[in-house]
């Protein structure tokens, strides 16, 4: 992409279909991850009609966020960017919408351990809120990246690297949670499986959440 042509859709375009419909689909990505986080909270909190709450929200964020990534795909499709250009565009949504995909997984898990009335020690659910929040946290920076792509550089490097901080975090984490699940909870082989899964799925999104940041680096970088 020339320099006119990226100056042209990161930063006088802001009205543009591609930057609107980006922004808007961050911002649904974003609402997925809080409502995970919702739902853990009002699990610690036995608040079960409040967890169930959540997780439909999340739901119906989460098949927004699809649904604008399907028009993102078409609006790329028809566009007049070089076709790299449109590529490298491409995969940046679809990791940021595998972020939420993610997360749902994580909430249809946690769906079924409410649905069959598992006992789980609150110890682990403080856990799951820890890397909850890490991956609510790692989402919004990506969406501050996105902000800050073509506008300041100085600032998209600071949540660039905010985003590889978060996601350090959730992966040390995520091993720790796995040890103490394996070594210190006498829980039954069908529930360290479901818990697995949830660990598994948070840290997938926040993955994710690095992929989406290193990929808007690498546009940045090379049209400089």
């Amino acid at each position: 992409m020339s320099e006119e042509k990226y100056t042209m859709w990161f930063t006088r375009r802001r009205e543009s279909n591609v930057m609107d419909g980006t922004r808007a689909h961050i911002l649904k990505v974003v609402d997925t991850c809080e409502e995970l986080e919702k739902c853990i909270l009002a699990i610690i909190e036995k608040d079960n009609e409040k967890a169930f709450q959540a997780i439909a929200r999340l739901d119906k964020n989460e098949k927004a966020a699809d649904s604008i990534e399907v028009s993102l795909n078409e609006d790329l499709a028809i566009g007049q960017l070089p076709s790299k250009d449109r590529e490298d565009l491409m995969h940046l949504v679809k990791r940021m919408d595998q972020i939420a995909d993610f997360t749902k997984d994580a909430s249809r898990n946690l769906q079924v351990v409410l649905e069959a009335g598992i006992e789980v020690p609150d110890k682990v659910w403080k856990y799951f809120s820890v890397l909850a929040n890490n991956g609510l946290r790692g989402a919004k920076e990506v969406k501050l990246c996105l902000d800050f792509l073509g506008d300041d550089d100085e600032q998209f490097f600071i949540h660039h690297k905010n985003v590889h901080n978060i996601e350090h975090e959730n992966d040390d984490l995520y091993f720790k949670i796995k040890k103490e699940l394996v070594t210190s909870l006498t829980l039954s082989p069908r529930v360290m499986f479901i818990m697995r899964d949830i660990i598994h799925a948070i840290e997938n999104a926040t993955d994710n959440c690095k992929a989406a940041a290193d990929l808007m680096h690498i546009i940045l970088t090379a049209n400089k």
